[in-house]
């Protein structure tokens, strides 16, 4: 039996992944510039010829039903497929290529540009969309055909391919214009106990990645050397401008500590130290052609 899709049914597809990836058709009719009318119609088309519903209300919004989240899967697979196909056979310089990043935004911001970079590289005409996710989050989307690439800190599943292209420390952080900084600099070393009468900013989720081998979110051994934790924030700029401004102190990611232009106090009297593995994964590199040329140079 042979399966044909229409343009208006790939365009369809396109309507319905975008509704079950925001589960809100105006906020998916603004995201893809549609009307929500259209969306709405492409949907109820799909629905009619699948003779299922796909979502279903909840409240004030709506949910993929389980015919709905077999069709988001498969759905994707068509559309990545369709794509390789033009870019294969349109040449990089005119075919279009819709590249999905899944991570945690601190992974994007650093690790996630340098990707971008390769990418524009090989891809001049290629469009980047970073997905802002946890890490359980990223490694679903790359499964089920959501993200062709995810950055994570945790380990990666056996059935996804996954390269190591960092190893990272985290520090303790101050700017220069901190009294500590002004003290001591960068070399001098800092007594724990000066250390902790200082005030500290910490996450209040993991936007910093996985944290294995401490309690704290930041990977920071309160236990053993309980800090004053004066800001607790959600995002990384509140906390870099905290920093930067000498109201607190952080435990941050070498990385970031560099991209972000702070300074890494000296504490020999901390003996404990937290390390993080960032890894990039994707499904299957050799499903796609694109995908998998840029795999080989990643």
């Amino acid at each position: 039996m042979e399966i044909f899709i229409s343009i208006m049914e790939i365009f369809e597809l396109r309507y319905f992944i975008a509704v079950a990836q925001t589960e809100n058709v105006n906020r998916a009719a603004e995201a893809i510039n549609v009307s929500a009318g259209s969306l709405s119609k492409a949907i109820s088309r799909l629905e009619d010829e699948l003779q299922t519903p796909l979502f279903f209300k909840t409240g004030r919004g709506i949910k993929l039903t389980p015919e709905g989240l077999v069709l988001k899967k498969k759905a994707a697979q068509i559309l990545q497929l369709e794509e390789d196909a033009k870019l294969e056979l349109r040449g990089k310089e005119s075919g279009s290529l819709n590249v999905f990043i899944s991570s945690e935004e601190i992974l994007q911001s650093y690790f996630g540009i340098e990707i971008v970079q390769k990418i524009s590289k090989i891809y001049p005409q290629a469009k980047i969309q970073f997905l802002i996710r946890s890490d359980e989050s990223a490694i679903e989307q790359v499964k089920n055909g959501e993200a062709h690439l995810a950055l994570i800190t945790s380990e990666s599943p056996i059935e996804l391919s996954s390269k190591l292209i960092a190893k990272v420390e985290f520090k303790t952080t101050a700017s220069k214009v901190h009294p500590l900084y002004k003290k001591y600099g960068s070399q001098k070393a800092i007594p724990p106990e000066e250390l902790l009468q200082h005030s500290f900013v910490s996450p209040d989720s993991a936007v910093l990645g996985k944290i294995t081998k401490s309690d704290s979110i930041d990977g920071w051994r309160d236990d053993k050397f309980p800090r004053k934790i004066r800001y607790k924030v959600c995002g990384l700029k509140l906390m870099e401008n905290l920093v930067g401004t000498g109201a607190a102190l952080a435990y941050l990611p070498d990385y970031f500590v560099k991209s972000a232009d702070l300074e890494v106090l000296k504490v020999p009297g901390y003996p404990y130290s937290c390390h993080q593995n960032v890894r990039l994964i994707t499904k299957d590199p050799s499903a796609l052609g694109w995908l998998n040329k840029l795999w080989d140079q990643l």
